[in-house]
C-alpha cells in the first residue's frame, strides 16, 4: 500500500522528539490587603511575573488576613 519514495533506497534517518516536561512552582502570599497588593506590585515591577497571574485576595477569615496564589510554569526539555 505505501511505498518508499527515497531515491537510493535507503530507509530515512530515525528522528526522536525530545520529552517535555513542565516545573511548576507556586506562591503563597498571606498577610494583609495592602501588603499583598505590595508585594505583587513589586513583583510585576521587577518582571517576575504580572499582576494578572495572581488569584485575586481572598479573605482568610482572620481579621484582616488575605491569601492570593500565583503558579509559575517552566518547560524543560530533554533528550
Amino acid at each position: 500500500m505505501f511505498q518508499e519514495s527515497d531515491a537510493e533506497g535507503m530507509a530515512p534517518a530515525l528522528f526522536t522528539l525530545p520529552t517535555y516536561r513542565q516545573e511548576t512552582l507556586r506562591h503563597i502570599l498571606l498577610g494583609d490587603y495592602a501588603a499583598l497588593m505590595e508585594a505583587i506590585n513589586q513583583m510585576a515591577a521587577l518582571r517576575y511575573c504580572d499582576k494578572i497571574a495572581w488569584s485575586d485576595p481572598i479573605p482568610t477569615g482572620r481579621s484582616g488576613e488575605y491569601l492570593s496564589v500565583m503558579t509559575r510554569r517552566r518547560g524543560v526539555t530533554t533528550g
